[in-house]
């Protein structure tokens, strides 16, 4: 039985609408599929981009923090310089205070006696003793205490005019040995020492 003009529109007009759905999803799913790969493209690269910026700027700020320690470490060095020369100075004003008291009093004589008997139990002979030439008066006490136990003939006392602040200086001519007793070498040992003290606490810089 042929089909009428209506019938035939009818069912032109439902391919038309059956094609026309299967375009629109085939449209649909590809635009959804390129919306993801667009998507996830973005995803990548901001996710790189981030990752770029991230270490960007913790290297700019690794830099930063580095020249921050640095300029700490110097001015805690310089801090520690200058601390620890006021906290030397103060200690040896002291000190020199202490040994002025100390070589008025009669425990001086008492302690240049004891330093040139350990000397001379060791060194019999050829033994020069050098003193400050304002200790003439002192060092006269101390040869006479002496002269108690020792033999002062092989023995030499010389004034020195290098030693300023105390204490005596040996030299044994048979052995060649130089023995420093004077309060000058003694301060400057304290003072290396007081340094050495220091120095650790002064200058290491916390990061």
């Amino acid at each position: 039985m042929a089909l009428s003009c209506d019938e035939k529109l009818e069912n032109f007009a439902e391919e038309v609408t059956v094609d026309a759905k299967r375009m629109c999803n085939q449209m649909d799913e590809q635009a959804k599929k390129e919306l993801q790969e667009k998507t996830n493209a973005g995803k990548e690269e901001i996710s790189a981009q981030t990752q770029e910026f991230i270490l960007r700027e913790t290297e700019k700020i690794k830099k930063e923090k580095s020249l921050e320690i640095s300029k700490a470490g110097t001015k805690a060095r310089q801090s520690y310089f200058r601390y620890g020369g006021e906290v030397s100075s103060r200690v040896f004003e002291c000190v020199q205070k202490r040994l002025a008291d100390f070589m008025e009093s009669g425990l001086y004589a008492d302690y240049l006696l004891q330093c040139c008997k350990n000397v001379m139990q060791k060194t019999k002979t050829g033994l020069v003793v050098y003193h400050m030439p304002s200790d003439e008066g002192t060092m006269e006490k101390v040869k006479t205490g002496l002269e108690v136990d020792f033999d002062l003939s092989g023995v030499e006392f010389v004034k020195d005019e290098t030693i300023k602040m105390g204490g005596l200086r040996f030299f044994d001519r048979t052995k060649n040995i130089l023995v420093n007793d004077a309060f000058e070498e003694k301060t400057e040992r304290a003072k290396e020492l007081l340094n050495a003290i220091m120095s650790p606490h002064f200058t290491k810089v916390e990061s």
